[in-house]
């Protein structure tokens, strides 16, 4: 039977292509050949998928039978089929009944859909899963196309779109829906408050405003963090009155994001959290009629599939997306698959698509948006008007419509609507009315109503052009199917060669500091929820305040213009100091909570172990002293045994823990840079120690000075040059040294360049030969067809040639430092950008660590990365995370520029051949790319002089000392490679737990006045699967209260759990270390973690949705689930 389907499945493929080669042998011409030979060339690839497909599904079916032959030994009905049964009348109130073809229809279809079944075995999941099942997938359409940057005339980037106006009348009538809008940036050329002073303030009053005057009048509005900070200073009555446009249909709130999120360098973490935060305030305040339906994607600098896989989630099924490759734009128009169904790539039947639908021209402005040629959309922006304020490049300004006027000018918008919509399969055609902060004055929301009520009239009356143009919903189906389409939209490149990959790494200090307070905000959570459940109201609501402001500090720098480095100067400080501010109040919220769930009686707050005293500086490690308390908490849902550095102001300091625990300790000198140069720092030493902690465990060790029992061995140091110390061993480096534990050895040549890693329990060695270079910026030119270009800023990568090695001669000065805990060699590279790489390899583990510090303050139009020359057999391929969700297999394009071949890195990427695995985790967000077979370098920092043409109009000068975090990990595989079908990578468990343990470390505070004796509290009573992680648990708010002038937020008896079921490649031949997690169940039941839950209630991921009380939930690998928990 096995065998038949196959066959079935292969000749069907042969005879589509068949088939459809000789309906288009019809036609002749080069052209038509041409395309003949791409169509050809996409369904042979097809086929290959398919036998791929079929493969895979063998496996399947094998396994299906065997989970169904269990099943039917026992006819239970299961807490899955309870999830997805029918809609329950309570369901129904909460969903409005679909009509047909709405987006109420399909958030109705996507609640009461039935999951596949879930997968036991996560194993057989990648082995089945890793084919991508579309009909369009974007890598292999990159190999098809050429990427001609041709001039396609009045629609620049495009071709001349014609059609037969006869024909028309006969057609599906033509539905436009006029999309009045406001894109409104919190944080650009001004802060988040200026813009709101200036701009947004005064939108959102003229919607209040005009909405009620203006019948059929609508508007879409997206960032709620503006929204939010409007609703403060409005009356009841203002409030209301806003209420009832929701209700009629007037105003409608998109995607409903804090802010319009980055999809590059935001992880996904974050991303949930700035989602939850918005539609938390939006049930809360403007309740559930205001529930978001469709996503609004407009300016991010190009889309992640991440997006809408969390979108999905939340119920929210169709997206409106702009900033796309312009070839990108005009290939999928060629074949009107501008609209399509976004499909993941690990995800076969589909069961988180998203529709999408495209804008095809160059910018989300009126002059791009009515049709392909801008010179006469621009005629139709009214606030364009000569008294508007605003006027057309192309110096033909609008005209009112009056009844003489009217007949031409209706004329001419049809003919851009009809234009553009030749684009699209399907009889509905999106048209944005607006741009950045329009709206802001009452003559626009005047006249663009006025005008454009006319041309409705006319238009609509006219039988001949049967046209509806409209303000109302635009329906979501058509009789039209949609092809689906897998992949992402990086690297974005809005015209030429200008590819927008250099803010992959603009402004990376504080790209790092994002993640720190990712780190710092999970952690507050976790610990807050729990103190909850465990002593109700003992924790003060002005600490659940502080909570707030940290959560929107963190979601306002996942905007576009945020996390992206994109901002002028004085916005980044901006975004800094709340940065700053919200990490003390992470600070504030951990001693408070861990206080509690630890038992210690103590008035004094504790302090985490790093000092931040200032946005623009890196953190100070602090000191702590003999008879003060170190506090360990555990962020992860498994045992973690690992190292913990700690300074102190003396040589006999160590740790006094449990005698279960009494694990090696070791003192380790401490450097600082004095003058460009290393030296020892007095009374000051490093104190490093092994601990164990169980999931979310929380510790409290006392440090007590050294006696014959428990002490600590003092390091070795090994130089390059001589150390005066009485304190520690000093002897002369060798010139080519190394490194190693139990499990690596890493060896360097005599400048300190990592050279191999070798894993000791396999036998197999790896060459990395890791070093710095640099690129410059390419100086000014012309284009072909009469683009004009610009150098490199803070959007566009633009580099003068390929990148020049940097030299090791200056590398001054080398340590190694070893004891029986941790290895570490640092060394004092090039003295003109301060680098400073420290390598570090803890005992027990099978990674390395390296932090690298540099500063290109003394440099003009200079971009640094690290780059590692392996020998790994890679080839074209690497791969690439997305937002720390997923990993994409990318292909270096030889027929693209080198800025094409970056990408964004938000945590990981790795190069593999059929053997060894060399993978590179970072704990924040930067470039990477793959420029030759076994070659991978990550951009570290950028400082240019000049402006790149994008509205920013400055160069990045605002260069600080900078620290990057990575973790290299090399694995032996087995197996062979992946296959060459296969379009989706996935992490082992040892790298997923090397990417979460880097991520999110264990969290230190310094406790002045705690017990002598040591405490530890287990916070939860079991912990998760491995491949479960927890993203968060975070507890809900209540209405905020305006009555006073600081807003005031009382917090609930209730907590969103979080968790991602992540999938490993089981073909890693290294295990975990700590196996318990394994053994754990794939079913999670809350009320076993912990135990003084009353309830648990299934929701959609931000909790717009709510469904039935449940007392477990389990997910399909990949998926992430929302539950709410109650106490």
């Amino acid at each position: 039977m096995l065998r038949r389907n196959t066959y079935f499945l292969l000749a069907l493929g042969a005879f589509t292509v068949v088939s459809i080669y000789l309906y288009t042998s019809i036609d002749s011409g080069n052209a038509v050949i041409q395309a003949q030979e791409n169509d050809l060339k996409q369904l042979q690839q097809k086929i290959v998928n398919l036998q791929a497909v079929a493969k895979g599904n063998r496996a399947t079916i094998i396994k299906l039978r065997e989970e169904l032959a269990e099943l039917e030994k026992k006819p239970i009905k299961s807490d899955e089929e309870k999830l997805h049964k029918a809609p329950t009348k309570s369901d129904k109130e909460l969903i409005a009944e679909p009509v047909i073809g709405n987006k109420v229809a399909h958030v109705n279809k996507v609640l009461t859909r039935t999951s596949p079944s879930y997968f036991s075995s996560t194993c057989d999941f990648r082995s089945n899963h890793s084919f991508v099942r579309s009909d369009l997938q974007m890598l292999d359409l990159y190999d098809l196309w050429q990427f001609e940057n041709e001039d396609g005339g009045v629609w620049k980037q495009g071709w001349p779109i014609t059609y037969d106006d006869q024909k028309v009348a006969s057609e599906p009538k033509l539905q436009v829906i006029v999309l009045p809008h406001s894109h409104c940036d919190p944080g650009w050329i001004h802060t988040f408050e200026a813009y709101y002073e200036m701009q947004t303030r005064k939108i959102l009053d003229g919607m209040a405003k005009h909405l009620g005057e203006k019948e059929g009048m609508k508007f879409i509005y997206a960032e709620m963090s503006f929204f939010e900070l409007w609703w403060r200073d409005q009356n009841e009555e203002t409030r209301n009155k806003v209420k009832s446009y929701i209700e009629n249909g007037q105003f409608e709130v998109v995607t409903g994001g804090w802010v319009m999120t980055d999809e590059a360098n935001s992880h996904y973490h974050s991303i949930i959290v700035e989602l939850i935060e918005g539609h938390e305030w939006i049930l809360n305040h403007l309740g559930p009629v205001a529930r978001p339906k469709a996503h609004w994607s407009i300016d991010p600098f190009g889309l992640s599939p991440s997006i809408p896989h969390l979108l999905a989630a939340a119920n929210i099924t169709n997206a409106a997306l702009q900033r796309i490759h312009y070839v990108v734009k005009r290939e999928l128009a060629r074949k009107k698959q501008l609209e399509f169904h976004w499909r993941q790539m690990f995800d076969a039947a589909g069961h988180s698509d998203i529709r999408a639908h495209v804008f095809p021209f160059y910018s989300y402005d009126v002059p791009h948006t009515c049709g392909p040629e801008p010179r006469i959309c621009c005629q139709f922006d009214f606030r364009r008007l000569p008294a508007g304020g605003k006027s057309c490049d192309w110096n033909v300004p609008p005209q009112k419509i009056n009844k003489d006027n009217v007949a031409e000018r209706a004329h001419m918008i049809y003919d851009q609507y009809r234009k553009k919509s030749q684009l699209y399969k399907t009889n509905v055609l999106l048209v944005p009315l607006g741009d950045d902060f329009r709206y802001d004055v009452d003559f626009e929301w005047n006249e663009q109503y006025t005008n454009y009520k006319k041309l409705f009239e006319y238009m609509n009356q006219n039988s001949a052009w049967n046209v509806q143009v409209t303000l109302d919903e635009a329906l979501v189906k058509s009789g039209e199917r949609l092809p689906t389409l897998s992949g992402d939209f990086f690297t974005y490149a809005d015209r030429d060669d200008h590819y927008w990959s250099g803010y992959f790494s603009s402004r990376p200090f504080y790209k790092q500091m994002d993640r720190v307070l990712q780190h710092w905000l999970r952690s507050a959570e976790i610990v807050f929820t729990l103190s909850s459940i465990e002593e109700e109201g003992a924790v003060d609501q002005k600490v659940f305040n502080r909570l707030i402001l940290a959560r929107r500090a963190l979601s306002l720098f996942q905007h576009h213009d945020g996390v992206t480095g994109t901002a002028k100067d004085e916005v980044v400080v901006d975004y800094g100091n709340k940065m700053l501010e919200a990490l003390k109040a992470c600070e504030e919220v951990l001693s408070e909570s861990l206080t509690i769930l630890l038992g210690l009686d103590s008035a004094a707050p504790m302090k985490m172990d790093e000092i931040r005293q200032f946005q623009d500086l890196l953190p100070q490690r602090r000191v702590f002293s003999i008879d003060q308390n170190v506090v360990l908490f555990n962020a992860l849902t498994r045992r973690r045994r690992e190292v913990k550095c700690i300074h102190v102001d003396s040589i006999d300091a160590v740790v006094e823990l449990a005698v279960k625990d009494q694990l090696a300790q070791q003192v380790n000198p401490v450097f600082e840079t004095v003058d460009d140069q290393l030296v020892l720092k007095e009374g000051v030493y490093e104190l490093c120690f092994q601990y164990s902690l169980g999931p979310l465990a929380a510790a409290s060790y006392r440090i007590i000075k050294a006696n014959q029992t428990l002490f600590a061995r003092k390091a070795a140091i090994f130089a390059s040059r001589t150390i005066a110390t009485n304190e520690f061993d000093f002897k002369t480096l060798p010139n080519d040294f190394a490194v190693e534990n139990d499990h690596i050895k890493a060896t360097f040549d005599n400048a300190g360049s990592l050279m191999t890693v070798v894993q000791k329990d396999f036998g197999v060695e790896v060459g990395v030969n890791a070093h710095f270079v640099y690129y410059g910026a390419r100086g000014l030119q012309k284009f072909r067809n009469g683009g004009t270009d610009y150098p490199s800023g803070a959007y566009l990568f633009l580099p003068d040639g390929k990148a020049r090695r940097l030299a090791t001669e200056d590398n001054s000065f080398i340590i190694v430092i070893e004891g029986p805990v941790v290895k570490q060699v640092v060394v004092a590279g090039n003295k003109d950008l301060k680098i400073q790489q420290t390598w570090s390899l803890q005992a027990l583990q099978n990674f390395l660590d390296v932090d690298t510090e540099v500063d290109l303050r003394s440099k003009r139009n200079f971009e640094l990365a690290l780059r590692f020359n392996t020998t790994v057999k890679s080839g074209q391929d690497f791969f690439t995370d997305l937002n720390g969700l997923q990993m994409i297999r990318r292909k270096r394009q030889q027929k693209l520029p080198l800025q094409a071949n970056y990408y964004p890195m938000p945590s990981s990427a790795f190069l593999e051949d059929a053997d060894v695995r060399f993978s590179l985790f970072g704990s924040q967000a930067l470039g990477v790319s793959s420029l030759e077979s076994g070659q991978l370098e990550v951009l570290l920092d950028r400082r240019l002089s000049s402006d790149d043409g994008r509205g920013l109009f400055q160069g990045v000068l605002d260069n600080k000392r900078t620290v990057s975090h990575f973790r290299i990990l090399v694995e032996p595989m087995k197996n062979g490679g992946y296959a060459q079908d296969e379009r989706v990578g996935f992490h082992s468990h040892v790298g997923n737990f090397v990417s979460s343990s880097l991520l999110y470390p264990v969290v230190a505070m310094a406790a002045t006045d705690a017990p002598s004796k040591m405490l530890q509290s287990t916070l939860v009573e079991d912990s998760l699967h491995c491949d479960f992680h927890l993203v968060t648990l975070r507890t809900l708010s209540d209405s905020t209260s305006y009555a006073s002038p600081e807003p005031s937020t009382k917090s609930r008896r209730q907590a969103a759990m979080v968790v991602h079921r992540v999938i490993p490649d089981c073909r890693s031949k290294l295990k975990l270390a700590d196996t318990e997690c394994m053994a754990k169940p794939f079913k999670i039941v809350p009320s076993q973690l912990i135990s003084l839950l009353k309830k648990t209630i299934d929701t959609s991921l931000t909790l717009l949705y709510e469904k039935e009380e449940i007392e477990s939930f389990e997910l399909n690998p990949q998926d992430v689930k929302t539950v709410k928990l109650v106490w």
